[in-house]
């Protein structure tokens, strides 16, 4: 197989039967904004993608009419993996939807293993009107902790089905479960894409942008910082690690104090990974971030806080 240029991003997304799972795919496929987004399957009547989607089957592969595809699993992950990246056209992310039994951190350790992949995050959706009645069932609750406590995002679907005190009541378990992680609360799947992805390329980074027309707007907030500033790797990374949990997602290139080493950055929950960029696009020395958090919670001010104080 042929290296990669850079890594191909990979999320895991994990829920139990019921969740939401199949909803939230299709609306990402939906809303891709651009990007060719390859999903693996365990099978395709696992995941019923919407019917007007679907440009034609081949196979074990479906052929969407917006640039990405959906592709069978089956039942050895490594040759799934080894398919997705050698799948033309190239994606530009690599989603797996998980069965609703499986656990979703032994699927994201495949990707630590593969020099091609690199992992964007565990996202675990959770049913807010069924949770609390399937972490009672025995059957049920170790899968349902596993998949939780492995999430770095976790979604609390279907908020809009029950009350202010039921919703209280599910993130406070979820928060027994993974503290590090603040709940999203969304309604028939929807989240966006840059909550999912993340946005932009190590090398080609844009700010990301509120997207006001799938209504977001109100609920998550962006930043973006472009600076001429060298940052050493261990202070950044002690910097991106103490940001707070509703600091989603946080995404940059970075220099070195030799000016001469270029860096890359992506926090998603509590994972901070930080990686070499060996053939940089840009020449100048330069900096820059994007992040997207929560907007009730005013992570513009804390980043600012943040970077000021380590500027």
């Amino acid at each position: 197989m042929t290296p990669r240029e850079t890594p191909l991003p990979m999320t895991v997304l994990s829920g139990f039967l019921g969740s939401g799972k199949t909803t939230l795919v299709n609306y990402l496929l939906r809303h891709n904004e651009g990007q060719k987004i390859l999903v693996l399957v365990n099978d395709f009547g696992a995941l019923p993608i919407d019917e007007d989607l679907i440009e034609s089957q081949d196979g074990e592969i479906l052929s969407l009419a917006n640039g990405c595809a959906c592709c069978s699993m089956g039942g050895d992950l490594f040759e799934a993996f080894d398919a997705a990246l050698k799948f033309e056209p190239a994606p530009d992310q690599l989603l797996i939807e998980a069965s609703g039994v499986a656990e979703p951190r032994r699927i994201a350790n495949f990707a630590r293993a593969e020099p091609d992949l690199q992992l964007n995050g565990i996202v675990t959706i959770v049913d807010a009107a069924n949770m609390e009645d399937g972490l009672q069932d025995p059957r049920l609750l170790d899968v349902m902790k596993e998949q939780i406590s492995s999430a770095h995002i976790l979604l609390l679907n279907k908020c809009d089905l029950v009350s202010q005190v039921q919703k209280n009541r599910a993130r406070n378990k979820l928060k027994d479960l993974n503290d590090e992680v603040k709940p999203i609360d969304i309604n028939h799947g929807r989240v966006p894409p840059d909550i999912i992805f993340g946005k932009g390329k190590a090398a080609d980074m844009t700010a990301i942008e509120t997207k006001s027309q799938h209504n977001h707007g109100d609920i998550f907030d962006h930043w973006a910082l472009k600076s001429q500033k060298l940052f050493e790797k261990h202070a950044l990374w002690e910097t991106v690690s103490s940001l707070p949990s509703t600091v989603l997602r946080f995404k940059g290139i970075f220099r070195s104090p030799d000016a001469t080493t270029a860096w890359s950055i992506h926090k998603v929950g509590a994972h901070v990974d930080i990686a070499r960029i060996e053939e940089p696009s840009f020449a100048e020395p330069y900096s820059e971030f994007v992040a997207i958090g929560l907007k009730e919670d005013k992570i513009s001010e804390v980043l600012e806080a943040a970077f000021q104080k380590d500027q």
